[in-house]
């Protein structure tokens, strides 16, 4: 099987029972006015990994719309299938070939959250190269207040994903030094942002390699395991980035590296095999990086991920040790990253900075129908050279430090200012994490606040790749 196929699933009639009227036998009209759902049907009891907990479904719920009798089917484990149309939309209209360019996280305003009606800001987490966002000068850190004029709200929030042009309203967040109470500035700005287009989402959005001393720290952000600007899956554009990445790297001999996964939700698992190939310890190749295991109907199609030579191309940093920065935002093909690494490097070897990941465990294969839609359920569960799988509930960081949780300010990617990225190599050049008293100095100097924010209520970046999680949590 070629693991990056996007399966074709034929529409098969499934045996239902008789459909008469008047003696009259209505069958064939029950299966042309049902045959959308049954072929949701068919194929989900056939591939879907929790199929054993699909209900029965009575006749005449065949009658429903496909993505309402999709979601009936599905298990209360599953937060992550879902249906979407041939035009890239979801049942909620995202268009995830359309973007202003910039992701965010949407939270509740502190300074009317104890309102019936508290108002939302949402603020930019970055903003991609040649975007709408990047030509009006939209920039990280930055808080929109308003969107067309119109103020965030729990339903509107989408309007800053794509549309037409657009003016949005940017805020200041500050604190009563003497109070410690929470204020936006009386003072704001406005944008005026053209409409959004198709925006080249490149995931290697920062490299660069770090002198300290004795030290020389390799840095990749890397935002989503995709093969390349269409993400077809057949692409080679950013493998081959990926290897001018890691040659440079290589050539620079990097005494530590450093692994930024806090914006990548997931994507394709041979990209992750690819990189883990890069990373891994020598020793480790040609064994097991992760194996997906599928239902009990398909265990033909269960198949392993080896940390591969041929992959590496002589890129391999031969690493005994990674930090990887991690967020709530960090799921999937990632999270293998993380438990296919340790079997080789040691827990201990393999630290995350940050907050909890998502806790994905599980894998989805694309099925695409004749009927303007395609299916995204999950099918498989992602397992370790150890056979270990027992993340669902996330992976907990060695060293917990959420930039979420922070007002002001969020320098740019890459920036050894950044809050942190800055603890990070404070562990490196130290040899041990910031205790409480260093972090608050550390804190002051990076210029924030010890005020905390309340947790966001929606990432936009779930929405893009998740359209099940498309609404505030």
């Amino acid at each position: 099987m070629n693991r990056d196929l996007i399966l074709y699933v034929a529409g098969a009639c499934l045996s239902l029972f008789g459909f008469t009227s008047c003696g009259e036998d209505r069958t064939d009209e029950f299966k042309e006015l049902t045959k959308e759902c049954t072929w949701i049907y068919n194929t989900m009891k056939e591939y879907y990994f929790w199929y054993e907990e699909m209900p029965n479904v009575k006749r005449e719920n065949y009658f429903k719309e496909p993505e309402t009798f999709f979601k009936s089917l599905l298990s209360k484990k599953d937060k992550y299938s879902y249906l979407e149309s041939a035009d890239g939309q979801t049942t909620r209209s995202i268009n995830r070939n359309s973007t202003y360019g910039f992701d965010f996280a949407l939270y509740v305003d502190p300074a009317t959250q104890s309102t019936s009606d508290p108002r939302r800001y949402a603020r930019i987490l970055y903003v991609l190269p040649n975007s709408p966002a990047s030509e009006a000068g939209l920039k990280r850190g930055d808080w929109i207040s308003t969107v067309g004029g119109v103020e965030l709200t729990s339903q509107n929030y989408t309007a800053l994903i794509f549309g037409t042009e657009t003016r949005l309203t940017l805020a200041t967040p500050n604190l009563d030094e003497a109070t410690g109470q929470f204020y936006w500035d009386a003072e704001e700005k406005s944008v005026q942002l053209s409409a959004s287009r198709w925006v080249e989402d490149n995931p290697f959005y920062v490299d660069t390699v770090f002198h300290f001393d004795n030290h020389r720290v390799a840095y990749l952000m890397y935002n989503s395991f995709s093969t390349g600007p269409e993400n077809t899956g057949k692409e080679t554009d950013y493998s081959d980035r990926m290897h001018q990445i890691f040659q440079q790297f290589k050539a620079q001999e990097p005494t530590d590296f450093i692994l930024d996964l806090r914006y990548n939700p997931g994507g394709y698992l041979t990209c992750a095999q690819e990189l883990a190939s890069l990373l891994c310890p020598q020793e480790a190749t040609g064994k097991i990086f992760c194996t997906t295991v599928f239902n009990d109907k398909k265990q033909n199609l269960n198949e392993s991920y080896l940390f591969e030579k041929q992959l590496m191309r002589n890129h391999n940093l031969n690493l005994s040790r990674i930090f990887i920065i991690t967020s709530s935002l960090t799921a999937s093909a990632s999270e293998s990253i993380i438990n296919g690494l340790r079997p080789f490097m040691g827990e201990n070897n393999v630290e995350l900075i940050g907050a909890r990941t998502e806790g994905k465990n599980v894998a989805s294969l694309t099925f695409n129908s004749d009927f303007g839609f395609s299916l995204h359920p999950i099918v498989a569960q992602v397992y370790n050279s150890k056979q270990e799988s027992d993340y669902t509930d996330g992976f907990a960081p060695t060293f917990e430090f959420d930039e979420f949780n922070y007002i002001t300010p969020f320098y740019p990617l890459g920036d050894i200012r950044e809050s942190t990225l800055a603890m990070v190599i404070y562990r490196i050049i130290t040899g041990s994490y910031p205790s409480e008293f260093e972090e608050s100095q550390q804190a002051t100097r990076l210029g924030r606040s010890s005020y905390t924010l309340p947790t966001p209520s929606f990432h936009s970046i779930s929405l893009k790749h998740y359209p099940s999680l498309s609404s505030e949590e």
